[in-house]
């Protein structure tokens, strides 16, 4: 068995770190996997041994899906062609990588880490009945591909594994706290909120930096209000922020305003190096919604305004937070699990005995 994992731009984004410990995961189970990226991306993700890595081109009119596909076919090897299965990751790439899958005949699995992919996600695999199945990180997501019309036995939940980060560095040796704004920045008003709750506080102290994702800020308008509330000092705009996770983990508070079901490997990566992660709750995300790994606020800027205050002057109550947050990634996302949960899933397509289970846990 021959994996072919196929990661759209957008993924490929914000997720290198989960696509990496896919690849590695499969090695070390002597799977050796494919893995294609957008041509112009290839250079982003580093070379594992035992995977090989393929280009393609994922911009073009529909009418050309086709043959953009031959291409990605054409450069495997006859020999890698068997018991192959097509892994699409990133909710853009679905039909390519069915079309992908059709051409070289074989199954096809979609990862669903998303609410806003799971209708395209349910008509792909009611189209391919029998031989496609839907991967969700986590029970509300799995139930929702099946309300969408997907069939259950082709559902499943498997929660993403984490490799697992070193703590975050200390910021009490220097006495500034670093304060990560992370998301999407679909949400403008839910970033508005968080941004004035921070020049509240900001109005009482300002021992913390503002380390803000660069793209979310443009996509959320918010730089206008950053500069009125003179935040600006403390803001900076931090490019690729969810791909290049050095400077995130080495802060102390991870800030998330939006709740749009959509689950980051970022935030799992935070909690395994013990920051504290204070944000909206969303009922698609498990460590999203737990009180007792998160401090989760409803969107007032004053609550926000009160967590962070409170956080950065209770640091036991911080590192209490943290260190909790740390203890449940490691008891449920163990990446050995992960890997294993995916291999079984694979080895059902082409023809084993495992059998999908969609929990029915709330």
């Amino acid at each position: 068995m021959r994996i072919l994992l196929l990661v759209d731009r957008d993924f490929a984004h914000r997720e290198l770190s989960h696509v990496r410990t896919i690849l590695i995961g499969l090695v070390d189970t002597g799977i050796m996997p494919i893995v294609a990226m957008p041509e112009d991306m290839r250079h982003e993700i580093e070379q594992i041994p035992g995977a090989t890595l393929l280009g393609y081109r994922d911009r073009g009119a529909v009418w050309t899906r086709t043959l953009r596909a031959r291409e990605v076919v054409d450069q495997i090897e006859p020999n890698q062609k068997k018991r192959l299965i097509v892994h699409a990751v990133g909710s853009r790439g679905y039909q390519f990588a069915a079309e992908v899958s059709h051409q070289l005949g074989v199954p096809l699995v979609l990862t669903v880490h998303s609410r806003g992919a799971v209708n395209s996600a349910a008509g792909i695999i009611n189209e391919r009945a029998g031989d496609c199945v839907g991967i969700a990180p986590s029970p509300t997501l799995a139930r929702a591909i099946v309300a969408a019309g997907a069939a259950p036995a082709a559902i499943r939940e498997i929660p993403w594994g984490i490799m697992g980060s070193e703590s975050h560095w200390d910021s009490t040796k220097s006495g500034t706290a670093g304060l990560v704004l992370a998301g999407s920045g679909n949400d403008r008003a839910a970033w508005e909120v968080v941004v004035r709750a921070l020049a509240q506080v900001a109005s009482r102290r300002e021992d913390f930096v503002i380390l803000a994702d660069a793209d979310a800020t443009e996509r959320s308008s918010i730089s206008k209000t950053v500069s009125s509330l003179g935040l600006t000092p403390l803001y900076s705009r931090i490019p690729k922020l969810e791909a290049d996770r050095e400077v995130v983990l080495q802060a102390d508070l991870l800030l998330l305003p939006e709740a749009e079901g959509v689950t980051r490997s970022l935030v799992l990566d935070a909690m395994s190096a013990g920051m504290t992660v204070v944000t909206a709750e969303d009922r698609d995300v498990p460590v999203l919604c737990d009180h007792t790994i998160a401090h989760i606020c409803s969107p007032e800027t004053t609550e926000w305004a009160g967590a962070v205050e409170s956080l950065l002057e209770n640091r036991d109550e911080q590192r209490s937070l943290g260190n909790a947050a740390r203890a449940y990634v490691a008891e449920h996302h163990r990446p050995s699990k992960y890997i294993a949960s995916l291999v079984d899933a694979y080895e059902w397509l082409v023809g084993n005995d495992s059998i999908p289970i969609v929990s029915n846990e709330s």
